[in-house]
């Protein structure tokens, strides 16, 4: 099984959205992470990196 951390704009500790994603979503400048228990996380942005062998994604998220 492949989870992902996500992480907006850089990777960071402070910056982390979400750990254990298992599917991200998108719909226009709309981003649904869902994590391994089902909690979902919404954020508006796009995807700026996805290092899928390192479970590393990186989102472009404006203030």
């Amino acid at each position: 099984m492949c989870l992902s951390n996500v992480y907006q704009n850089e990777k960071t500790k402070e910056n982390l959205l979400a750990s254990d994603v298992a599917t991200i979503e998108t719909d226009g400048g709309t981003i649904t992470l869902t994590d391994l228990f089902g909690r979902k996380t919404t954020v508006e942005g796009t995807i700026k990196r996805a290092d899928l062998t390192g479970g590393v994604v990186i989102l472009r998220v404006s203030a």
